[in-house]
Formats: C-alpha cells, structure tokens, sequence
C-alpha cells in the first residue's frame, strides 16, 4: 500500500496549475527576447552602419516600422512579466530565483526605456551617427545580458518546479 505524505503549506496543483503555465511562458517570452537582443547585438545594429547615409533615415524608419509585434510587444509583456514574477511563481519556485527574474526583467526594461529608446529617437533625428550606434550597441548588450540571465534563472525554475519536494514523497507499507 503506497501512501502520498503532502507537506501543509504545499498548494494543490490544480490551484496553481496557471503559475506553472505562467513560468513555461514566461521562460519562452524571456528566452525569445534574449535571442532576439543578441541577434541584434550581432547583426541588426551593427548594420546600421553600413547603410549609406544617404539612405539611413529611410532605413532606420522602415526598421522601426517592422518591430512592434515581432520585438516592442513581445519584449514589453515579458519585462513587465518579469518584475511581477515574485508574485506570479509558483510555490516551489524559491523566492531568491525569483528575484532574480524580477531583477532582469526591470533591468532590461529600464536599460529599454531611459537608454535604447533615447538612442533611437537620436537616430531618427540626425541620422546615422556612430557615436549613436555605439552607445545603442552599449544599452542592447546590458539588455541581452539581463533577459539571458533571466532566462537561465527560469530555465532552472522550469526544470525544478513541479518536481516532488524534501516535504513531498510517498511512503510505502504505511502499517
């Protein structure tokens, strides 16, 4: 006879089925805005200074044009996600871990919004600008770091949440 020993402050699973879906879902946003930020770290910015400066301003516009969904969106609902995320976890999810998914989501949405953004009004104003790009390079490399370090803290959340627990077990031959 095999007997499951449930831990008191331990919440159903049902109860908090959407945490855990949250977690999946916040961990692919994270992980896809990470990638994304070193896509552009590697390609997207540096090629802005390849563009004739001639044509930047075009360039620059329609580039600005085509992110909203695929980049803005996307990396607004998962910063903001994040910084919720001490409120959001799961129960076995550690408090510690989660502050570390808070901490990187606010970073990045910080570094977005007072750095990256300011550099690409610059942009659309002046035009190609190295010193511009450097320091748009500079704001995206801060960000790229910060969602990949929030990416690896929810990998591991992911991978460790749901699994029994020291207090979860079951005991065989209860007599």
């Amino acid at each position: 006879m095999s007997t499951e020993i449930l831990a008191a402050d331990r919440p159903r699973t049902d109860a908090v089925g959407w945490r855990r879906w949250h977690l999946v879902g916040l961990t692919a946003l994270t992980a896809y805005s990470a990638a994304l930020g070193w896509q552009a770290q590697a390609a997207s910015y540096p090629l802005f200074r390849v563009v004739p400066e001639s044509d930047f301003l075009e360039y620059h516009a329609a580039y600005n044009a085509a992110i909203p969904f695929a980049v803005i969106v996307p990396g607004f609902v998962g910063f903001l996600a994040a910084a919720a995320f001490p409120w959001t976890r799961p129960a076995d999810v550690p408090r510690g871990l989660a502050g570390v998914v808070a901490a990187s989501g606010v970073g990045a949405l910080v570094s977005t919004v007072a750095w990256a953004i300011p550099r690409h009004a610059r942009l659309d104003r002046i035009g190609q600008d190295a010193a511009t790009i450097d320091s748009l390079l500079d704001a995206n490399l801060l960000r790229s770091a910060l969602l990949t370090a929030g990416t690896a803290a929810l990998a591991v959340a992911t991978a460790r949440s749901g699994r029994l627990s020291p207090t979860v077990g079951t005991v065989s031959s209860i007599r």
